[in-house]
């Protein structure tokens, strides 16, 4: 006869693990009488009654043996050794066999010949590691147009940690118009684009040429004769598919501007704005000029890319204004003619200093036979394009290209970027303001009766000029932001008057007293107004600055003194002898104070001591490189078998069932599983260029921890009304101070939660103390504290924690599967109805063998079968469930693909972790730092 199989329940079980809980007293740790038995007559099945002596396993054993600190270092000097060992006797071995080895290896045999995938591009190799297989596999999907936001923020990732998430996000929301799509624009769009540009505008009339493939960054030869808007887009769809770009086969002119330079609008697009970046990538002057005109006029932020044709010095590329560019021929003729239009300054350029010379290209004229035709356009360029033939280095369109998608990248993401000033020459621009200085102050010397300026010097030199310029001011000026014609100039009158000083007259030397914290950097027209109303017509600055031109002088000043005591020639300035702009100052990295170890190298030696620790700090370097190659992969191999075995069916039917699979009987005093309203759950398609407007934030153990829960809720800007809920995965309450007004609060939010072992404890407390009708006036002091907290809650703070289910089935979220929150944990492969909820609430660990839960520490977390349960099962076309729970607690969280462990020790000082799932199952995780109450 077949008898009916169940397992042992009691509740009380669950609460054993009190017994190390210091919020726990002896009251607490009695055993609550609820316990329920198998039906009578039959008998436990045979997993539980060999569950004890399962305990002891070879696997368990090897597992812990292996976890031992002492094992491994052994293990590892030991493995060390017989390697070093091997090698050394297997030396003459294998030189003797080299030659053979190498005779086989060049002809392989039939069946040991690999399978190998060919491509397009090549042969595919195999991943190194998991992640590279992983990369694989998102790619994949990319390729087949199933991308989402978590994909492109993993290709965008290494500019996310250098743009941060509010830089990026403009970048991905922004639209970028690129005029010329030869050799500089295609590496800038390309540029633009790999850095997450959301949408693009190319335009260009030319095609692809052959002679153009030594300088287009994306062209090949199947490309040649293809326009090149249309070739960049099909490149770049290949790296980034989910760019829009705007593709326009036409010659830009003024005719056309209007149309070409419009607000974006392309159809199934609902989206519409203003261009915030125009480059100007084109080699026609005409055409140039008209583009650069008509931004500058309408107020369309717009860079230019000067000539890279005959230029071969990446070090001499710049960004600056037009106005300085000063060397380019391309710049002249644009400036010019810019300058015919009343435009002079203003638009930033990229252009090189570098100037031409002997044995450097040339333009070279087009050939008689050519001109004699009387018409170019067989060169593959309009009439008006091109009149001589330009050498181009394949490598220049490409260093401009960069530079210019650099400049639009920073400008459009918030990135701060502060460019010097390019002239022709550094020396020559410092030598300029150390003259106009010099003439400043001769000509306020001259106000002073009896001053004669003849002879007059500064105790300023080159080096303090650009240590000035550079470094303290920027390269701009403090008036306007200006990038030119700049000039240093006092900041206020000096006390002692102008003209030369008279205690260095006693010397013999005719020379006036200045620091360098006394200078600020102006315009030479800023820089003649504050001469005449501040240091000759002694007015204060107030009356000709506003509080914030005076706040940042201050804020520079203040800086230069800061940095005085590290320029060693600071302090000595106003000495006769610093005087002479000869005076070579030594290196300033001699003042710093890390140079103590660079002085050092200059003694004896380092102490015999020294060396020894430095060796002694080798040896335990190698010895934990041992550990980690070695011994820690052996643990990890165990701990894969362990999986492998606890996941074996065959395993699962030898011992006579896993857990679960008896008759579980129900307990009527709590809610056993509950659904979310779907209504609550977020979008299954993610939000591009808007935020989400319905989250869930999943909450891990509060335990009474009020002030944290406030925080870390004003942290992720939880709102009610804009589509936000609140979900707790248990213990909410106990530890902590203010367990009653926690909830309170999660009540007022209209939060869900999970039932946890300790809303559990203190309920069954509370419905006890109300069955026995205990006296309220018993000593709080003697009182357990889950009586007393019991006592605290209300009637309806009480039904709402009632009202808490076990688990709650949140529903279907993309990426995610079936989520479902609990406490503790899950049994894999037992439906949700069969979970014993005593063991969900308090389950840590599982036994390999037999499945069977436990609330101890020492085991194979319950996560980790889980999780890999999971997995096999989405490999068999299954739809996965992820768990979210709390209980326990570790310092971070314990994130895998289907498990996600929210408890991080608040209530001992650890973090409040909150897991947020947005549209389309986006999720991020938030944190807030607790104070720690026991």
């Amino acid at each position: 006869m077949d008898y009916p199989r169940y397992h042992n329940y009691s509740r009380s079980q669950d609460y054993e693990y009190y017994d190390d809980n210091p919020w726990a007293d002896n009251d607490d740790k009695r055993k609550i009488d609820r316990r329920y038995t198998h039906a009578e007559g039959s008998e436990p099945p045979r997993a539980a009654r060999q569950g004890g002596r399962r305990s002891e396993t070879m696997t368990s054993w090897i597992q812990r043996q292996a976890s031992s600190h002492g094992v491994q270092l052994a293990g590892a000097a030991v493995l060390s050794g017989v390697a070093v060992a091997g090698a050394i006797l297997g030396y003459q071995s294998v030189k003797r066999q080299a030659a053979v080895e190498e005779l086989k290896a060049s002809i392989p045999a039939l069946d040991e010949s690999s399978v190998e995938k060919l491509t397009e591009y090549g042969v595919v190799t195999p991943p190194i590691s998991e992640e590279d297989r992983r990369s694989a596999l998102l790619a994949k999907r990319a390729q087949q147009g199933d991308y989402d936001d978590d994909l492109i923020l993993e290709q965008l990732a290494r500019n996310r940690v250098f743009l941060n998430d509010e830089g990026l996000e403009k970048l991905r929301s922004s639209f970028i118009i690129v005029v010329g799509c030869g050799g500089v624009g295609s590496h800038a769009a390309a540029a633009l684009a790999r850095s997450g540009v959301g949408r693009i505008r190319l335009i260009d009339f030319d095609q692809v040429t052959l002679s153009s493939l030594n300088r287009h960054a994306l062209a090949t030869l199947a490309d040649v004769g293809t326009p090149k808007v249309y070739c960049i887009e099909k490149r770049l769809q290949q790296v980034t598919p989910w760019v829009r770009f705007d593709c326009r086969n036409q010659l830009y002119s003024e005719a056309v501007a209007d149309q070409l330079l419009n607000s974006w609008s392309m159809a199934n697009d609902t989206v519409t704005s203003k261009p915030d970046y125009v480059l100007d990538c084109i080699d026609n002057i005409s055409s140039k000029v008209s583009l650069l005109h008509y931004c500058h006029s309408r107020g369309i932020k717009v860079i230019s890319s000067m000539g890279a044709g005959c230029k071969s010095d990446p070090t001499r590329v710049a960004i600056g204004d037009i106005s300085l560019s000063l060397e380019d021929p391309l710049s002249r003729s644009t400036r010019r003619r810019l300058k015919m239009l009343g435009v002079s300054s203003g638009i930033p350029v990229v252009f090189s200093l570098e100037k031409p010379g002997p044995g450097k290209a040339e333009l070279l004229p087009l050939a008689e036979e050519e001109i004699s035709k009387g018409d170019v356009s067989d060169l593959g360029v309009l009439p008006d394009f091109r009149v001589r033939i330009l050498p181009v280095l394949g490598t220049m369109p490409a260093v401009f290209g960069y530079t210019i998608a650099n400049h639009v990248i920073c400008e459009v993401s918030g990135y701060p970027n502060e460019y010097n000033p390019a002239g022709k020459s550094r020396d020559k621009f410092y030598d300029s303001i150390l003259g106009a200085l010099q003439g400043t102050e001769a000509r306020l010397a001259k106000t002073i009766e009896g001053q004669d300026p003849v002879g007059l010097r500064i105790p300023i030199n080159k080096e303090d000029v650009g240590y000035l310029i550079e470094e303290v001011w920027r390269s701009k000026s403090v008036v306007s932001g200006l990038t030119t014609r700049l000039v240093l100039i006092r900041w206020e009158r000096p006390l002692h008057g102008f003209g030369a000083d008279p205690e260095l007259l006693k010397q013999g030397q005719k020379g006036v007293r200045l620091q360098l914290s006394e200078l600020v950097c102006m315009t030479k027209e800023e820089a003649l107004h504050h001469e005449t109303e501040v240091l000759k017509g002694g007015k204060k600055h107030s009356e000709v600055y506003d509080d914030t031109i005076i706040q940042k002088v201050r804020e520079r000043m203040e800086e230069e003194r800061f940095f005085q005591r590290y320029r060693m020639h600071t302090d000595e300035s106003t000495r006769p002898y610093h005087l002479p702009n000869s005076t070579k100052y030594p290196p300033l990295f001699k003042s710093l104070p890390f140079t103590r170890w660079y002085r050092a190298n200059e003694q004896e030696g380092i102490k015999q001591t020294e060396r020894y620790l430095l060796v002694l700090l080798v040896l335990i370097c190698l010895s934990f490189a041992a550990w980690k190659s070695l011994g820690y992969s052996t643990v990890e191999t165990v701990k894969d078998k362990e999986l492998d075995m606890a996941l074996d069916e065959g395993n699962r039917d030898r011992i006579g069932g896993w857990f679960g699979s008896n008759a579980l009987p129900g307990f009527s005093d709590m809610a056993h599983i509950q659904t979310l309203d779907a209504r609550l759950l977020p979008g299954e398609k993610k939000a591009w260029f808007r935020r989400s407007k319905r989250r869930l934030i999943i909450v891990g153990d509060v335990h009474g921890c009020k002030d944290e829960l406030e925080k870390l809720l004003a942290r992720i800007s939880f709102n009610r009304e804009k589509g936000d809920h609140l979900i707790f995965t248990g213990d909410l309450i106990s530890k902590g101070p203010e367990s009653v007004e926690v909830v309170r609060l999660a009540r007022e939010y209209s939060a869900s939660c999970v039932r946890g072992n300790h809303e559990d404890k203190v309920l069954l407390t509370r419905r006890e103390m109300l069955d026995s009708s205990r006296s309220t006036g018993s000593s709080a002091e003697r009182e357990p504290k889950a009586h007393v907290l019991a006592r605290q809650l209300s009637d309806d703070d009480a039904t709402w924690l009632e009202s808490c289910p076990v688990i709650l089935k949140v529903g279907y979220i993309r990426d995610m599967g079936d989520v479902v929150v609990v406490h503790g944990g899950l049994v894999p492969g037992v439906p949700l109805e069969r979970q014993d909820p005593s063991s969900v609430m308090t389950m840590r660990t599982l036994d390999v063998d037999s499945h069977t839960p436990s609330s101890l520490k020492e085991g194979t977390g319950w996560s980790k079968v889980f999780d890999e349960y999971q997995r096999r099962m989405v490999k068999k076309n299954e739809r996965p469930t992820t768990v979210i729970y709390g209980h326990d607690a570790k310092q971070l969280p314990v994130i895998r693909l289907y498990t996600k462990g929210l408890d991080t020790s608040c209530v001992r000082g650890g973090k409040l972790t909150a897991l947020i799932i947005g549209d389309g199952g986006r999720q991020r995780l938030k944190q807030v730092k607790c104070k720690g109450y026991v």
